[in-house]
């Protein structure tokens, strides 16, 4: 079940230059992907942002652009999960974003704990892009998994010799 809302953008929302400001759309990123991912959980989960894949700034926004937010459950893991969240512009529709965003359940001391507990269903990749982007995920994962691994350098195997007279 994928979650959609519409966002007007104003001006207060442009930089200098007059598009939409990359700061506000990942605040909106944020928001709306939370909504996407809690929309999967009963209401006593705890979730906080743990980080942002592939974010891609595809076309520019002006003032008065109407946005499509589209926010999809992809993945759920022991502690956390991962929505896909897209904005399209509706006059002429063009994606003009996407990220992977994911966040981790905690506990009440604020420690992540199972995901699984909270879930209102089981949660299984059925369609074709479903299955992509849990590969996706679970290839990132794969990925900040080996970077924050320190490399092992093997040691020669040295062997004493003793001391003769």
């Amino acid at each position: 079940m994928a979650v959609e809302s519409m966002i007007l953008v104003r001006p207060e929302h442009l930089n200098h230059h007059g598009f939409l400001y990359g700061g506000k759309l990942l605040e909106w990123l944020d928001e709306h992907s939370y909504i996407g991912a809690m929309a999967h959980l009963k209401p006593e989960a705890s979730l906080v942002t743990k980080g942002i894949d592939r974010v891609e700034f595809r076309h520019q926004v002006r003032d008065g652009s109407l946005l499509k937010v589209r926010a999809q459950l992809v993945h759920v893991g022991h502690t956390s999960l991962t929505t896909y969240t897209s904005f399209e512009r509706t006059r002429d529709p063009v994606k003009i974003f996407r990220a992977l965003v994911t966040f981790v359940s905690l506990d009440k001391q604020g420690q992540p704990t199972p995901i699984a507990p909270f879930l209102l269903r089981p949660f299984r990749p059925q369609s074709a892009e479903e299955r992509r982007y849990w590969a996706e995920v679970e290839a990132a994962r794969s990925r900040r998994s080996a970077a924050g691994k320190p490399e092992v350098k093997k040691k020669k195997k040295t062997t004493m010799k003793k001391d003769t007279p």
